[in-house]
């Protein structure tokens, strides 16, 4: 039996605020709380209490959730039970495998036209990286040395298939960082300055190899993290 998820932690004001589409609001608010581990795996995501949170109609919700269902983050199951979506080892891998993938492709995209102010803002990010010890905002740092790396290649259908992949393994991230081993700052940084030398030295595929094996590497720590939170 699915426990119901806690609808309390959803930040209804902060969802409202410049959203004109009220399912938009209604699914980043939710993406929110999922991909942040507010939400256990197999938590049952109640339309009728949704509505009520939202102060909405159920309408919306339907289309809300039918936006993440189509981003992997729930399950729609028998009389229109929705749940957030669990995963496997196996299957995480493979959205590790897919993410390193894009991302290699992306950075050996944007390697000839990334300058030199670029690589100072990343490592200027990578430097707060070293020294940042609050885990989610560390993981907001990440996220915007990544993006920064990756924004010069213009290949925005690369990027909107990244992302889904980056939210469903970031959740795992977020679930089992406490004590577990995925906050690894030393070992990350020093991934991202063997990148910025190969992007500073103009080598594309080499920048491209590096950050596949940087994200084969943190897809290692959440596996062990994982492994830990179960036993």
């Amino acid at each position: 039996m699915s426990t119901p998820a806690d609808l309390s932690v959803i930040d209804v004001e902060t969802a409202q605020k410049g959203r004109r589409i009220t399912a938009d609001y209604i699914a980043d608010a939710l993406r929110g709380a999922i991909v942040s581990g507010q939400f256990a795996d197999g938590a049952e995501l109640n339309q009728v209490e949704l509505a009520a949170r939202f102060g909405v109609s159920r309408v919306p919700v339907r289309e809300a959730l039918r936006q993440l269902q189509a981003e992997g983050l729930v399950d729609s199951q028998a009389h229109r039970r929705v749940r957030v979506r669990g995963t496997t080892p196996a299957r995480l891998v493979e959205i590790f495998a897919l993410r390193g993938l894009i991302e290699g492709w992306l950075v050996e995209q944007a390697v000839p036209h990334i300058d030199q102010a670029t690589i100072v803002t990343a490592r200027a990010i990578n430097e707060r990286l070293r020294t940042e010890s609050d885990h989610p905002a560390w993981l907001e740092l990440n996220r915007e040395f990544h993006r920064l790396l990756f924004s010069p290649s213009g290949a925005e259908t690369a990027a909107e298939l990244l992302e889904p992949l980056r939210q469903r393994s970031e959740r795992y991230t977020r679930l089992w960082s406490r004590g577990n081993g995925v906050h690894r700052p030393a070992e990350t940084t020093a991934e991202h300055d063997e990148i910025l030398r190969l992007i500073e030295a103009g080598d594309a595929a080499g920048a491209r190899k590096a950050t596949e094996e940087h994200v084969r590497h943190t897809c290692e720590a959440v596996l062990a993290a994982g492994r830990k939170s179960a036993q």
